[in-house]
């Protein structure tokens, strides 16, 4: 599945019905390497982005069994020169949407800040400080991306701690901790009402 540019998504993994297992990886293509491909391509940037699209895995199991090799060995320069293929494989499928150069909203700012530091007690006066914006005009810039900042950190937040429940073994009131939540059942409830399942689902 491709999925162009910063954005925010939902996907559900439905395991084996038999085996109750499944395999999932997800790659996030640094800027680095979408550059590369422009550069290669010496073309314009496609003025969409376009939308989420799946393709089959068989047609790019070459570029990619060599990135799991490279990233295995810790070769960096090779993980990268992998990734371009990639690209370069899915513009030429069609997927040119990738190569479209998007500045970050505002909102996408705002979180990348909240997921550094989760834990942190995040403000609209310390947010305003770091974006160099006003406390109207942050306000307004949100309700012009359909949002509010209190979602924002809220999201960032709990998007961390789904992380940190399916990597992990921490304990539930860990896990709230680590994410800037003193209390349990706040976090619960907040977890609950972004993915409609209860942190306890997951231990």
């Amino acid at each position: 599945m491709i999925v162009p540019n910063a954005r925010s998504i939902d996907i559900e993994y439905i395991p084996d019905q038999e085996h109750h297992e499944f395999v999932a990886l997800s790659v996030v293509l640094a800027e680095e390497q979408l550059e590369a491909a422009r550069l290669l391509l010496s073309v314009p940037p496609p003025p969409e982005t376009g939308g989420i699209a799946a393709v089959p895995v068989e047609n790019f199991l070459e570029p990619l069994t060599r990135w799991t090799r490279a990233m295995r060995d810790g070769n960096r320069p090779l993980s990268l020169h992998a990734m371009v293929e990639v690209v370069l494989r899915l513009f030429e499928s069609g997927h040119s949407g990738l190569l479209h150069p998007q500045a970050p909203s505002l909102a996408m700012k705002i979180r990348r800040l909240v997921t550094q530091d989760p834990a942190h007690n995040w403000n609209s006066t310390e947010i305003e400080g770091l974006t160099g914006l006003s406390g109207p005009t942050l306000r307004r810039r949100m309700a012009e991306e359909s949002t509010t900042l209190r979602s924002v950190i809220a999201d960032a937040r709990t998007s961390e701690a789904l992380r940190l429940l399916m990597t992990s073994h921490l304990p539930i009131k860990t896990v709230a901790a680590r994410v800037g939540y003193n209390s349990v059942a706040s976090f619960s409830r907040q977890f609950a009402e972004r993915y409609g399942t209860e942190p306890s689902q997951f231990r």
